[in-house]
């Protein structure tokens, strides 16, 4: 029997704003190009209102992402702080490719 993963989806907020936050988006988005290159994140972008943004990963643990986030430039630059929120899939669309979780067509 395969295990089904855990996915979490990952809240940001932004704690500044402007030129602060611009200075280190470019080293932020580097940093999540680092965890799509090692499968552990699988889509994010910022929340429609501006507020923050989301990433939807998967991972074994909390504290494996919070150790991952430890080296996140917002967070060393206190520019945003997040909340980790775990599920467990029981369906998927034909986009995502999940092991262990049913495909609806």
């Amino acid at each position: 029997m395969t295990q089904t993963p855990t996915l979490w989806i990952i809240e940001s907020t932004y704690l500044k704003s402007g030129d602060e936050l611009a200075a280190v988006t470019p080293l932020h988005r580097a940093w999540l190009d680092q965890h799509y290159t090692s499968g552990v994140f699988i889509t994010s972008g910022r929340k429609a209102d501006g507020s923050g943004g989301v990433i939807v990963a998967q991972a074994g643990s909390e504290q494996q992402l919070r150790d991952i986030f430890m080296d996140d430039p917002f967070v060393k630059q206190g520019c945003s702080e997040y909340r980790y929120t775990a599920f467990t899939p029981v369906k998927r669309g034909k986009l995502l490719d999940l092991e262990g979780v049913p495909l609806v067509e």
